[in-house]
């Protein structure tokens, strides 16, 4: 069944932070990352490795970052709360990873919270908050965030840029477009740091 026309158009709501860690903790996020290319392993969706729907490699575990964004993350919560209009709600855990999407990466349409079968119980994504760290210049093309609206029939593209931040909630319909990488160097990736505040 369609979506009703009402739909088309209203998007739900999102922030850019630009300049979120700064310089100088940005650059030594970024060179965490590069040191840390052997850890990455092919990204997976819930039925597991799907290159139909999802094209990129990740990284758990932040090492000594991983406080870091954490209490960042958690700082930002009541303001975007507020912004969403969503009730407070005590985050119970901040979920990390690094994805790296390198030439022909992409993920396709998807939310971030779980569903039907898919839902763990105590799995409660309630805000999405998306870091983007990367080489400078940017040797990537392509790349944006596309926020769907709630009909699904339009978007609002976000370009990654150095040390900036998308927040959204988890439940809110997204995409990564495909990338161009010429010579798909891992360094040369675009880097996103994607945060999950749970509760």
């Amino acid at each position: 069944m369609a979506p009703p026309p009402s739909l088309e158009g209203r998007f739900l709501p999102h922030r850019v932070i630009a300049g979120w860690l700064g310089d100088a903790d940005a650059g030594r996020l970024l060179d965490y990352i590069l040191a840390a290319a052997p850890r990455f392993k092919p990204s997976q969706v819930a039925e597991g490795l799907d290159a139909d729907t999802r094209r990129s490699l990740v990284l758990r575990g932040l090492g000594p970052f991983e406080a870091l964004l954490a209490d960042r993350a958690r700082a930002l919560q009541p303001e975007l709360e507020r912004a969403f209009g969503m009730g407070h709600v005590a985050p119970d855990d901040v979920e990390a990873e690094v994805v790296a999407h390198g030439d022909g990466g992409f993920y396709g349409p998807h939310i971030d919270t779980f569903t039907g079968n898919d839902h763990v119980h105590g799995d409660r994504r309630r805000l999405t908050l998306v870091y983007y760290v990367h080489r400078e210049p940017k040797r990537f093309a392509g790349g944006r965030l596309k926020l769907h609206d709630m009909a699904g029939r339009q978007t609002i593209d976000i370009v990654p840029e150095f040390d900036s931040l998308v927040a959204f909630p988890s439940f809110a319909r997204h995409e990564v477009e495909p990338i161009s990488c010429p010579g798909n160097a891992f360094a040369d990736s675009r880097f996103s740091v994607n945060l999950w505040l749970c509760g």
